[in-house]
């Protein structure tokens, strides 16, 4: 099971949303914040939609590379990093997802997990380059 979290963060690493659709289930949800967003193509237009913005307003925007750790054999943390330059300013942004994938193989379930302290280093760093 630890492959397909594997598959997930990699293939977001490298935008191929392609294959991150591959590893969802058709009902696959995922909860950030407020919202419930449910199946492989209303979830991956979700994050291809934020990367896109994300490149448009930064100057620069990369990702790095995902690291996975095992909460127990059918759920696992997704930690992502985020490199993001504007206007000669860098930020490095964290944040994580946790994953739960079905008998199937599947990803049915994904939430972002918010921590506010990074919300707010992340606010702070767009208020300073003149973004928020």
């Amino acid at each position: 099971m630890i492959s397909i979290a594997k598959v997930f963060g990699t293939s977001l690493d490298q935008d191929n949303f392609e294959l991150t659709t591959t590893v969802l289930s058709d009902d696959c949800s995922y909860i950030i914040g407020e919202n419930t967003l449910t199946g492989p193509t209303a979830i991956c237009n979700s994050y291809e939609e934020n990367m896109l913005a994300g490149r448009k307003k930064l100057d620069e925007l990369q990702w790095g590379k995902s690291k996975i750790t095992r909460i127990n054999n059918n759920q696992f943390i997704v930690h992502f990093t985020d490199y993001l330059t504007h206007q000669n300013k860098k930020y490095t942004h964290r944040c994580q997802q946790k994953l739960t994938i079905n008998s199937e193989g599947k990803i049915n379930h994904i939430e972002h997990i918010h921590d506010q302290d990074e919300q707010d280093r992340l606010d702070a760093f767009y208020k300073s380059v003149g973004l928020k």
